[in-house]
């Protein structure tokens, strides 16, 4: 009776307690350089890609930036860009990576449609040190003679048919120069690049060979904060997009059809896309100076108008935006948008309209290191590079329409494995402040590859773009140590 007596008021104690629920921040040292940023070298391969029959055979195309210190690499990390991105998108990580870690390589992927863009003029900007040749090419004289027309909708028909299939078959071409090139291979994704990747994994890639499957090509597979069920596989419907009477993209059986334009022609367009590198390069190269009257409304330098348009704090989505610094003499409104589409993270936000009383103009601040994570110099020259770029201009609907209808757990898809049968080590990264900011969100993809060996890990602060994008970007360390794990690759 006593015994009974004590086990009951033990339970009851326990009961009454509180369970400890002890939280442990992540502890990481910032990444230990054996050379400069600079001094990686960077080259931009261009490599025949997969076969499309109703496209322009010198369009059957794909290409990668090569970042690297070392001759003989042990360890390529293969990585593709999320939705709207392009190669350049991982400069900033990439460089980080390779500076730090010995016998690794970056393969930051372009696809195929970032080969179709007019960066003519671009090119011309930075060989000349004039930022205005490029805005008066894609700015001033847009549409006019001896300014950028950008093709007809029916002119890259063959859009339509560029699709899942033709993405991971691509990719599949490159994943084999990497493997002919070092013992060890590693495919990491952003955002859709992440979805896109962990497809890859489980597809078909070499019928009828011995090793078939996309995970058999690997030693590990990364996403950043992107995963399926988040950023990719969704199992709906194909009724394409529609917000209000605004139609975002056709349905794939209408794109087939001939309807609707094939590219992203609506929020984020071409001319979108190209007036973020062009106020790019005029931060880059004059960025003191003031931005051209077809760039602002109001008088601002041209390093804060890039800050002011890629800013957390200024977007209308502050989760899609880098933390770059804050807007100085600047006159703000509130930013309902944010409010709207980003919840408390837009409480935050505030919209630039104009000069305060007593300034000039607007310039731009570095702000908080341990909240504006991200260089706001190194972003500008991501987006400026010479033989590529952080956007993608014509990003093709019909891969993110496929993307949306497959189920991710890949049960009796035609040219799939089945995700639960996938087996390749995971790191998967989610972005404290993006789209993955809780395990949660990490669930899905987890659950349908149960009892594969897969790490999670949510990095505080960083926004979807941070990520990637970040100084000291804490990627680094926790990849570093991972690959050292799974491959021989020193750490």
């Amino acid at each position: 009776m006593r015994r009974l007596a004590a086990t009951g008021a033990l339970l009851l104690l326990g009961a009454c307690l509180p369970i400890p629920d002890l939280q442990v921040d992540l502890n990481l040292a910032p990444p230990s350089y054996r050379a400069p940023l600079g001094d990686v070298r960077v080259d931009y391969v261009v490599r025949p890609g997969f076969t499309e029959r109703h496209t322009p055979a010198q369009l059957n195309r794909t290409a990668y930036l090569r970042y690297r210190l070392d001759d003989v690499p042990d360890t390529i990390v293969l990585l593709v860009p999320g939705i709207f991105g392009g190669a350049a998108s991982f400069d900033a990580l990439a460089r980080q990576l390779v500076a730090s870690s010995p016998g690794v390589e970056v393969w930051a992927l372009d696809r195929r449609a970032n080969l179709l863009e007019d960066r003519s003029a671009m090119r011309q900007s930075l060989a000349a040190s004039d930022p205005y040749i490029a805005y008066r090419y894609y700015i001033e004289n847009w549409g006019r003679t001896g300014g950028f027309s950008p093709p007809g909708i029916e002119e890259m028909f063959y859009l339509r048919y560029w699709g899942l299939q033709v993405h991971l078959h691509d990719l599949h071409r490159v994943v084999l120069d990497a493997r002919a090139r070092a013992p060890h291979l590693i495919l990491g994704g952003h955002s859709l690049g992440a979805a896109l990747a962990s497809l890859y994994a489980a597809f078909d890639a070499a019928p009828n060979q011995q090793r078939r499957y996309g995970y058999q090509f690997l030693d590990g597979l990364v996403l950043l904060d992107g995963s399926l069920g988040r950023t990719g596989g969704f199992a709906r419907e194909d009724i394409g997009f529609a917000v209000g009477p605004l139609r975002l993209a056709p349905s794939a059986r209408e794109l087939e059809a001939g309807s609707g334009a094939p590219y992203s022609n609506s929020v984020i367009s071409p001319r979108f896309q190209i007036e973020r590198e062009v106020a790019a390069l005029l931060g880059r190269l004059a960025p003191e100076e003031s931005a051209p009257a077809g760039m602002s409304d109001f008088p601002v330098s041209n390093k804060a108008l890039v800050g002011v348009r890629n800013d957390d704090e200024y977007g209308p989505v502050p989760i899609f935006n880098a933390t770059l610094g804050h807007a100085v003499g600047a006159e703000f409104q509130g930013n309902l948008g944010a409010v709207i589409l980003g919840g408390l993270e837009g409480l935050r936000s505030r919209s630039v309209v104009g000069v305060a009383d007593g300034f000039e103009r607007v310039s731009w601040a570095s702000g908080d290191p341990q909240r504006e994570r991200t260089d706001l110099e190194a972003f500008i020259r991501a987006w400026t590079l010479a033989d590529t770029n952080f956007a993608e201009w014509y990003f093709p609907l019909r891969l993110a329409l496929d993307m949306t209808l497959l189920d991710p757990a890949l049960e009796d898809v035609a040219g799939f494995l089945p995700n639960r049968l996938v087996t390749v080590p995971t790191l998967s990264l989610g972005a404290g402040r993006g789209l993955l900011p809780s395990l949660n969100g990490m669930r899905t993809y987890a659950n349908i590859r149960y009892g594969s060996p897969i790490t999670v890990y949510v990095l505080p602060g960083l926004t979807h773009i941070d990520i990637i994008t970040a100084r000291a970007n804490p990627v680094v360390p926790i990849l570093q140590r991972w690959i050292a794990f799974f491959t021989s690759a020193p750490n």
